[in-house]
Formats: C-alpha cells, structure tokens, sequence
C-alpha cells in the first residue's frame, strides 16, 4: 500500500465543521502573498481532520515564515478573546491546571499577551523568533481554534 502524502489529497473546508472564519478570508493583520492563505487554512482542515501526514509539512512552512505565523496567531488571538471576552489567563500566565487537556506553547503565550495588552501583535515581535519558536506557535494557534470550534468555551476547561 502506497502512503499518501499532502500533495495526494487536500482537506475539504465543505467537509468540516469550523465554526469560524478561515484564516485565509480573516484578513486581521496583513495581506499574504499566495499561496499562504490556502496553506493557513489547509493547516486548519488538516488539524481539524487530525492529518498526521499533512499537518507537520504545513506547520513547517508556516514556521518558516513569520507573517504568516503571525496572521495565524492573530486569528487564534481573535477568536479566543471574542469566545472568552479577553484572552484568558491560563494562555498568558500559564496557570492551567496541571491534568488540562491543552497548554499553550511559551511563544504563543508571549504573542496573546501583547495581543491581549494591545488588541494586536507587532509585526516585528515573530521576525525575532526562531522557526521552531514560529511553528510551536502556529501549532498552538490552530489547534486552539480547532478546539474552540469542536468544544467552544469548555475547550480550556475540560
């Protein structure tokens, strides 16, 4: 049996369930060249397929940019403050309790801060980050919009 690969299959936006805007027709903080916003919305449906095959070679190339990492963390930092009324303290403080089923990267956590502090982030503040630190956080943005979309505000709480 022949293992299919990203370029094999693309994830359907018909065939899931997000209950938010996609990242690609959010248009929060800057216009991507293409083909990122297919790719940010491609991580999404992937994520929300839970695609181990596609998912980790699109938070590659997420990471490797840092505008689109940070129209990705946006997004996240969007939704979650519309969801919860402000960025909740558990994705800044690191406070959640210690059985919580989600924990936000250290990366992340930064970036909601100032999102939170300044109702945006910097362009400048994920030009300085590393590409691990950019995928980590990518990886934490998309995974808590899909959360939020599957369990809304219990998501945190579970």
């Amino acid at each position: 049996m022949e293992k299919t690969s990203c370029a094999d299959h693309r994830h359907n936006a018909a065939a899931q369930r997000l209950r938010f805007i996609p990242p690609s027709r959010a248009h929060l903080t800057c216009t991507l060249p293409v083909p990122f916003p297919d790719v940010l919305d491609q991580l999404t449906y992937a994520t929300l397929d839970d695609c181990q095959q596609c998912r980790p070679a699109l938070l590659d190339r997420v990471g490797d940019d840092a505008r689109a990492t940070l129209e990705l963390v946006t997004w996240a930092c969007f939704i979650t403050s519309e969801t919860y009324c402000g960025i909740p303290s558990e994705l800044i403080a690191g406070n959640e309790a210690s059985d919580a089923p989600f924990r936000a990267s250290t990366t992340f956590r930064t970036l909601a801060q100032r999102y939170g502090a300044l109702g945006r982030i910097k362009d400048t503040i994920c030009i300085h980050c590393t590409a691990a630190q950019r995928r980590e956080a990518a990886d934490t943005a998309v995974t808590l919009v899909v959360g939020l979309s599957r369990w809304s505000t219990d998501f945190l709480y579970q």
